[in-house]
């Protein structure tokens, strides 16, 4: 790890701690440190190996060993803290240039901007100079930065690409009169992707045009040799600089290349080894037919169905978001949420949902506002009221009195068993301690899920996509311990987390446990998550039937009835 590494992320640990509005002496301390780092003309992992880092000015011995911690493992235990104490998206927000801490902290609580959709979308809106301390020029100016480091970033989130990946596909189809698909990682919904594919019979010329017409940047035709199927090869870049490569093709070879260009290279071989040659054919559906094979779903074309390929699921009989029924982790103002519980009931049902799980964090985890015991007994006298209210209207919709309970260092759950055994389900997460190895961590979440509260295993390894690495598990042991004790596990669907991954669905179906598809949701319009939940869980072949929160009402009420006194009885 580099003294710019670092430096980096001690300074992001001084923003994290003035954004959340600890000491200042602290994050001073921090930002110092960085400073000194920065400047050092030595490489500071000759410091950590001679164990001689207090030598350094303003690092005393609390830095020291988080310093350690972060060659250790690339993250120390306050700054996980802190990074669980924000919204996700909220750290993008930091990186632009001329936003500093103070402003972050002014636009989230103004307009509630989380992330970096929210806050280009403020700034388009005008919304941003409305704000004491804010005019038009700084509003400008944060447009400009925001797309310039938008630019240099080199992935993004599957969810960040799929509103302006549908946008050029369709701008294509529409100037060219020619059909165009969208292909490669994104058709196949992986969480990260480093560029964007398409495929068109459209002239190479006509898709330049196009493209110019619309103001997309860097586009430029032909390159000297093609992928297979490919007549010419168009490079250009989303308004955010994400690079986009569109394939011009034949008509007659169209559906040959749209399947080509989709499938991982190991899928391809696979298939080709299975069902012999693909032909060249204008219509996707006509390559599976002349080759007597199933019509693969364009989200398992990936390396880990090619031992399934005659029994993968038909498309449509993958789970779809109309196939759920209720959501099951969600916060309100009780804890760090934007909305009260009655906000979230409603957009709950406003949605189609017959229930809604409230589940705040737990009082271990201050930093976001953790209910106390007392907190707790009066969320669920709140939602005794809301509820015998939806009962009068004769509603078909109920509220879980729930909670986030964190799985401690040692395993156990927040809060003592008789608290515990009052709810009506407990999603179990970690949000400190990350510093354990492989089989610690493994030991702590099994411990956890043999709890007989235990309803869901939350976000199983704490990740943040292209923010954080999750803490190392042994999925197959923690899945087996589910098993064993009837837990469900999430699949955090917050596009950040996707959390549990997707190649871990298919064990974890096989071994019978449910995975329960939660937004997570902090906002009533972050209820909507479960889309980019549903995409993740499509690729590890989850249907309905092995989906906690696609059980109706009744059903749901009954499972979690039977798991409690199954559980307890134990």
């Amino acid at each position: 790890m580099t003294n710019k590494k670092v430096a980096a992320v001690l300074n992001e640990t001084a923003q994290l701690i003035e954004l959340t509005g600890g000491n200042p002496f602290r994050a001073r301390a921090f930002s110092g440190a960085a400073r000194t780092i920065r400047d050092l003309e030595e490489s500071l992992q000759a410091y950590v190996d001679d164990e001689a880092l207090q030598e350094i000015d303003g690092i005393g011995e609390g830095l020291a060993a988080q310093i350690g911690d972060l060659f250790a493992r690339g993250s120390f235990d306050l700054r996980d803290d802190l990074l669980n104490a924000v919204p996700p998206g909220l750290l993008d927000v930091l990186r632009i240039n001329g936003l500093g801490t103070k402003r972050v902290r002014t636009l989230w609580d103004e307009l509630d901007i989380t992330s970096l959709d929210d806050l280009e979308a403020a700034a388009t809106s005008n919304q941003i100079q409305t704000i004491s301390g804010f005019g038009a020029k700084t509003e400008s100016n944060i447009l400009e930065n925001l797309r310039k480091l938008r630019r240099y970033d080199a992935q993004r989130r599957y969810a960040d690409v799929y509103a302006p990946a549908h946008t050029l596909r369709d701008v294509l189809a529409e100037s060219t009169n020619a059909p165009v698909a969208l292909v490669g990682a994104f058709r196949r919904q992986v969480p990260t992707l480093k560029q964007l594919t398409l495929v068109t019979t459209a002239d190479t010329p006509d898709v330049v045009d196009a493209l110019a017409d619309a103001g997309y940047d860097d586009v430029e035709a032909a390159r000297d040799a093609h992928p297979p199927y490919v007549t010419n090869t168009v490079d250009a870049a989303l308004p955010d600089g994400f690079p986009v490569v569109i394939y011009t093709v034949s008509d007659n070879v169209f559906g040959t290349a749209v399947w080509h260009h989709t499938g991982s290279a190991d899928y391809r071989e696979a298939f080709n080894d299975t069902y012999g040659p693909v032909p060249e054919v204008a219509d996707e559906n006509t390559l599976f037919a002349d080759t007597n094979a199933p019509s693969h779903p364009s989200e398992l074309r990936e390396a880990v169905w090619t031992d399934a390929l005659d029994t993968l699921s038909a498309s449509e009989a993958l789970i779809t978001v109309e196939d759920l029924r209720g959501t099951i982790h969600n916060h309100t103002t009780a804890s760090d949420g934007a909305h009260s519980l009655r906000s979230m009931a409603e957009a709950a049902r406003e949605r189609g949902l017959s229930y809604i799980g409230i589940c705040d964090h737990s009082q271990s985890l201050t930093v976001a506002s953790g209910l106390t015991p007392d907190e707790v007994r009066a969320q669920f006298e709140a939602i005794d009221a809301l509820n015998a209210e939806y009962a009068e209207q004769d509603a078909s919709f109920r509220i879980f009195k729930g909670i986030e309970s964190d799985i401690l260092k040692d395993g156990s759950l927040d809060y003592e068993d008789d608290l515990l055994a009052a709810f009506d389900l407990v999603v179990a997460s970690v949000h400190s301690g990350f510093t354990m190895t492989e089989a610690e961590a493994t030991e702590r979440i099994i411990r956890a899920v043999s709890h007989p509260a235990t309803t869901v295993l939350g976000h199983p390894t704490g990740r943040l996509l292209l923010v954080r690495e999750g803490y190392p598990i042994n999925h197959r042991a923690v899945i087996d311990a589910c098993a064993e004790h009837n837990v469900a596990i999430e699949l955090n669907a917050n596009p950040y987390r996707l959390d549990l991954d997707w190649t871990h669905v298919r064990y974890a179906i096989e071994q019978g446990v449910l995975i329960s598809i939660n937004p997570d949701a902090h906002a009533t319009d972050e209820l909507d998550n479960v889309r980019w939940g549903v995409a993740a869980a499509r690729k590890g072949g989850l249907t309905a039937e092995h989906c906690l929160n696609a059980k109706p009402l009744e059903a749901f009420t009954a499972w979690l009835t039977t798991r409690s006194s199954v559980a307890h009885a134990a």
